[in-house]
């Protein structure tokens, strides 16, 4: 009876939460679009083991930080650090596989993981010679979260590889909802979702950044389909490649389609000869129902082609040269160690009141300038066996399971860290994205389990039930072949 009217009371409850949530999206279709977004994320937390929650929560909360609504940004400022802080903490602390020790990672894992932990080493030091002692050291702590989850998950959440595709679908999942409010935010007349000169950034801060997301959920969703094999799965492509024409964004279409080029190429040329077919052949059929003229003709379509011959802000970069330039001159003065991790904002806004820049932009927009630009040639030191071993997994990495998809969000981020400073933007989505994807893939080349772990004797077992036609006829059992060859030599 009381089970009974705790049911009847929730029911009341949730009918008057959606009445009063759709009298306000009659007014405002935003309240309405974020209804039904919640309504989809609780229904897949409900799904989820108690990791994949957790790191739902970071991704919605690391969205919302960098949202233009600016009560929703300071809101999610400090708890998305907390939520990050857990998720590395759970990693570390879960039951599950016997971690993989230090000393039995390949030569390559144990250099790029070291070579991220003297990243944040070198951070941290950087506190004593900082512009920004301070937020060099807050954000040398938000560095070191990072480095801690790329190490948690390559050592052990994903030394058991049936989670490298099960947790990113999740990622896919919250982007996928991320991507179709924004484009329902848009659509409705949201605020603010058009600022930049007819360019789309529907509710994030710019769009450059919602570019970069549309660019990091195509490959993601090519590894979620390698893991399944469904179609189904590839239906969260739509929304990415909607929105990406809309933002104008040159840097991430362009590395989305050369990162999809470079895996197609590492496939050899019979897949070259078989992809170059197929799109042969799919644009004569948009040829022949007419749709070819309704693309090309079309607003979006010219005015991302404006955006690569129209010389804004004095060149093709967009004002990026000038901005590289002013940091390879500031980076002059203090060559060896720089101004310190995280200082490039403050050394921009203070150089623009000396009149020393005349620029507006806060950001190198170029991930290793500003990196070299904040710790100089030490950096640079440290940073390098780091970016050699993302070369080396672009290059080397086999194309087996779900590591075409990784390779290919790699070389997407790559590329886009060439024009965006977004390689550690620990404060933004893209490097939980990014960076475990480059764990998903130094956990992938760890080789089979170890005897022993638990997914060892599994593997065992299932080999033994599943070999060959025989599905569920048990294998061999040694010791009853030896009785019996025993008995039989006694009867002869």
């Amino acid at each position: 009876m009381r089970q009974s009217w705790l049911v009847n009371g929730l029911t009341v409850a949730a009918g008057c939460v959606a009445a009063v949530v759709a009298g306000y999206a009659a007014s405002r279709p935003s309240v309405g679009i974020a209804a039904i977004a919640l309504l989809v994320v609780g229904y897949l937390l409900s799904r989820l083991d108690g990791w994949q929650r957790l790191f739902v929560a970071t991704l919605v909360l690391l969205l919302c930080s960098v949202s233009h609504v600016a009560s929703v940004a300071q809101i999610s400022f400090y708890p998305r650090y907390l939520a990050l802080g857990a998720l590395v903490a759970w990693t570390f602390i879960a039951r599950g596989d016997a971690p993989t020790a230090w000393r039995r990672l390949p030569a390559g894992t144990r250099l790029l993981l070291g070579g991220l932990w003297g990243c944040v080493a070198l951070a941290v030091v950087s506190s004593a010679w900082s512009i920004t002692p301070v937020l060099t050291l807050a954000q040398s702590g938000a560095l070191a979260l990072l480095a801690g989850l790329v190490h948690g998950l390559t050592t052990r959440r994903w030394t058991d590889q049936r989670r490298i595709g099960s947790d990113l679908g999740v990622a896919y999942a919250v982007l996928t909802i991320a991507l179709v409010a924004g484009l329902g935010y848009g659509f409705a007349g949201g605020a603010n979702a058009w600022n930049y000169a007819d360019r789309f950034q529907g509710f994030l801060a710019n769009p450059n950044m919602l570019s970069i997301l549309c660019a990091l959920t195509i490959p993601i969703a090519w590894t979620v389909y390698l893991r399944s094999r469904k179609l189904l799965h590839l239906l969260g492509v739509v929304p990415a490649v909607i929105t990406l024409p809309m933002t104008s964004s040159r840097t991430a279409l362009l590395a989305v389609v050369a990162g999809a080029c470079w895996v197609i190429a590492r496939h050899g040329l019979p897949t070259v000869v078989r992809v170059c077919c197929y799109l042969g052949v799919t644009g004569v059929a948009l040829q022949l129902v007419g749709a070819t003229h309704s693309i090309v003709g079309s607003h979006w379509a010219e005015r991302l082609s404006a955006r690569f011959t129209d010389a804004e802000g004095g060149d093709l970069s967009n004002g990026r040269r000038v901005t590289w330039e002013a940091s390879m001159a500031l980076w002059e003065a203090r060559p060896t160690l720089g101004y310190g991790y995280s200082s490039g904002v403050a050394l921009f806004e203070h150089t623009r009141q000396a009149g020393f820049l005349d620029i507006s932009v806060n950001r190198v927009h170029n991930s290793y300038f500003q990196w070299l630009l904040e710790l100089g040639l030490a950096g640079a030191a440290v940073l390098l066996p780091v970016v050699a071993g993302c070369l080396w997994i672009l290059v080397r990495a086999p194309l087996t399971g779900v590591n075409p998809g990784l390779i290919w969000l790699i070389a997407t981020g790559m590329l886009i860290q060439i024009t965006e400073s977004a390689m550690f933007g620990t404060g933004q989505p893209y490097p939980y994205l990014f960076w475990p994807a480059v764990a998903g893939v130094l956990a992938a080349s760890q080789g089979p389990a170890r005897a022993g772990t638990h997914r060892a004797r599994q593997h065992r077992h299932e080999t033994r039930w599943h070999v060959g036609s025989d599905r569920h006829r048990p294998g061999p059992d040694p010791d009853r072949e030896r009785r019996f060859s025993s008995t039989g030599a006694r009867s002869r």
